[in-house]
């Protein structure tokens, strides 16, 4: 096995069956190696995994996404403090 400049060295525990799946999609010709499997694997999770953002961002970006109100961080505080007048002025 040869170890070009640009590859790193790493020790993994995986599952049994994890190994037993890499095996089995070696001897079935769809990949030359594990290592082959395990890079393709990556590769395609870190295409399909979004663009860097934490679970925070994601969860309002879902969120105004979903409610396509045009709601900005302005338009939300002016709210807020218009609700507030208004419960002041019932007391």
């Amino acid at each position: 096995m040869s170890i070009s400049p640009e590859t790193s060295t790493i020790t993994l525990a995986l599952p049994e069956r994890t190994l037993v799946q890499l095996d089995e999609l070696v001897r079935q010709g769809c990949f030359a190696t594990r290592q082959a499997a395990l890079v393709a694997a990556v590769e395609r999770l870190y295409t399909l995994a979004p663009p860097h953002l934490t679970a925070r961002q994601e969860a309002l970006t879902h969120l105004c996404g979903a409610l396509h109100l045009g709601t900005t961080r302005h338009s939300l505080r002016a709210a807020e403090q218009d609700r507030l007048a208004w419960e002041n002025g019932r007391r």
